[in-house]
């Protein structure tokens, strides 16, 4: 009797500690956050200007180079930056840098969160190189950081720098790689928050050359389309354009290439069907005549790269350059657009989009961009931010900006991004082993 009593007990507490764990393994469920990650601004400069577009004066904001990461409100839509780098809590809108030097130059860049990579395909390291790379280290650790270096002769010795928190360093082109004319960088963080900045400026001694901010790419394509390049037009030439090119892997490539423009769409002679060496930087002149205006470039690849094209630029009669970029696929997102009126430039077989104008009283008003192969279209003033609400598939885009001071390039891209990460669960038996 006692034997089948102590058989049943048994028979009960497996059965009990059975069901026990069905019901715990049933009813787990793994819980999520999301949120869009803080966007980094570059530092302002010695002699330089820079103001920050946001969307709303509420934006939160902090400067990297203090202990404290406490944030506070902007309490404008057009934000002067300091000398050291601004972090902003900007949601799903993208805010945007306008940078100028003296009134010699002028470029752009969207404030972006920190990525894995990042490529820069455009400035010089040869005596008239006035620029820098500048690096920003946003998190709570230190930084290291591995800086890639490509030239017209080929790959050089890979550079480690370490950041301290919260903090930037800026190195001059001219002392990564003395001499060399043309210049590729690939920026890599192994440890850190890490957003890196390319200022191209150029001048012969006390004579201004003009200069630009290079936009950066996360990784090399077998498909690169830049969707904005400026054409202007004089009485004796037209702009004179470089495509830049570099093939980081260890084989050649061997590309073909497609302008669209009002013109048409057509292959341009001496780039399409043209083999490129792999890792040395390349340039080939993109000469050919047509109206004023602006095109767009698609290039395709048998092997990943990463390419741009030079313009000079005139403004107000003043000489400048502008660096047109790859562009990834456009996407649903919101551009700040406060105080720069920007010239936004479509690429694609059939483009149709749909964005909403918000005004800086609060007003909006929806539009329709519609086109074949190429479509412009020129924000108002008095324009905070654009909402591209619906896009259609394989459309690219970029914003072209100008001011008293010179030209500005952005590509049309989010400058972050949902992300879900794991709320951590407590658990009884981490106590009770």
């Amino acid at each position: 009797m006692r034997r089948n009593s102590a058989l049943n007990l048994i028979f009960i507490v497996a059965i009990v500690a059975f069901f026990s764990n069905v019901l715990t393994f049933t009813i787990k469920t793994d819980r999520v956050t999301e949120s869009y990650p803080s966007v980094v601004c570059p530092p302002n400069a010695a002699g330089q200007n820079t103001q920050i577009s946001v969307t709303s004066p509420k934006v939160e904001i902090r400067k990297t180079g203090t202990s404290s990461m406490l944030t506070k409100i902007a309490g404008a839509r057009r934000i002067t930056a300091s000398n050291q780098a601004t972090v902003l809590d900007a949601g799903s809108n993208t805010p945007v840098v306008w940078q100028t030097n003296s009134g010699t130059w002028a470029g752009s860049v969207p404030c972006l969160a920190p990525v894995t990579t990042q490529w820069f395909i455009g400035a010089t390291a040869d005596v008239t190189s006035k620029g820098d790379l500048t690096i920003v280290n946003s998190g709570l650790g230190r930084a290291l950081v591995q800086i890639s270096l490509f030239t017209e002769s080929g790959s050089q010795e890979i550079r480690s720098i370490s950041i301290k928190a919260n903090s930037f360093t800026t190195l001059p082109l001219a002392s990564l790689a003395p001499g060399s004319k043309a210049i590729a960088l690939k920026i890599a963080p192994l440890t850190g928050r890490v957003n890196a900045f390319v200022v191209d400026e150029r001048g012969k001694g006390l004579h201004a050359l003009g200069g630009d901010l290079v936009n950066s790419v996360v990784s090399p394509s077998r498909t690169v389309v830049i969707p904005a390049i400026p054409q202007q037009t004089g009485k004796k030439s037209s702009t004179p354009h470089t495509l830049r090119i570099l093939v980081p892997g260890q084989v050649s490539a061997h590309i073909s290439a497609t302008i669209a423009s009002t013109d048409g769409t057509f292959p341009p002679a001496g780039i399409d069907g043209k083999t490129i060496p792999a890792g040395k930087v390349v340039e080939l002149p993109i000469d050919y005549k047509m109206a004023q205006g602006k095109f767009a470039l698609q290039l395709t690849s048998d092997q990943p790269l990463i390419a741009s094209v030079f313009s000079k630029t005139l403004v107000q009669g003043k000489g400048d350059f502008v660096w047109s970029t790859g562009a990834p696929e456009m996407k649903p997102f919101t551009l700040a657009a406060t105080g720069l009126s920007p010239t936004l430039v479509f690429t694609g077989a059939k483009i149709k989009i749909s964005a909403a104008l918000t005004d800086v009283n609060g007003k909006s008003q929806s539009v329709e961009i519609v086109g074949e192969d190429i479509a412009t279209f020129q924000v108002p003033d008095r324009i905070r931010s654009v909402t591209f609400m619906s896009v259609s598939r394989q459309t690219y885009g970029a914003a072209l900006m100008t001011s008293k001071s010179g030209y500005g390039y952005i590509p049309l891209l989010p400058g972050s991004e949902l992300t879900k990460s794991t709320i951590p669960r407590s658990n009884i038996r981490v106590l009770l082993p």
